[in-house]
């Protein structure tokens, strides 16, 4: 039987705890770090869909306050220069007076810009299904990580307690 000193077991078995400390504090270090960045995109998406969400309703709101105002009647003239004003910082693109008194032009209008704004909604919402597939991967990636370090770690001390063993003889 091959017969090792006790002192190149017991570098052994360092030097294992010493790569278990490396794979640990470096490795498992990075992907928590990288983990975190990906939650907070996730948040970020996440805060930007329920503001998304909110013009969508806010346009709504809008459209529902022209009809009450068409629905009276004839629109008054500066009613209709400040309503247009609104419409055009809500929709981003210039709004004449007479398409205000068009209710088909006007829905044509706040219908694409809410269909632009609910494919936004959708891309984040799919690029946060694609991070939560990433996020457990890595969570998959750091649980073998540290297994095989506790791994290292217990041969790596049963190598060192190796040595009080042999000393008992």
């Amino acid at each position: 039987m091959l017969r090792l000193p006790t002192w190149s077991i017991v570098m052994i078995g360092l030097l294992l705890n010493i790569s278990a400390a490396l794979v640990t504090h470096f490795i498992i270090d990075g992907k928590n770090s990288q983990l975190n960045r990906l939650s907070m995109q996730m948040s970020n998406n996440k805060k930007g869909m329920d503001l998304l969400w909110l013009q969508i309703e806010g346009v709504e709101r809008k459209r529902e306050i022209l009809y009450l105002l068409l629905n009276q009647g004839e629109l008054n003239e500066s009613i209709a220069k400040s309503f247009r004003r609104l419409l055009e910082s809500h929709l981003h693109e210039p709004i004449p007076v007479s398409v205000l008194l068009s209710i088909t032009a006007i829905d044509i209008k706040i219908n694409d810009y809410q269909d632009n704004i609910r494919e936004e909604i959708d891309n984040k919402f799919f690029l946060n299904l694609e991070l939560t597939e990433r996020q457990m991967l890595l969570n998959k990636e750091i649980s073998t990580l540290r297994n095989w370090s506790i791994f290292l770690q217990m041969i790596g001390l049963s190598l060192i307690l190796a040595r009080d063993l042999s000393r008992k003889r």
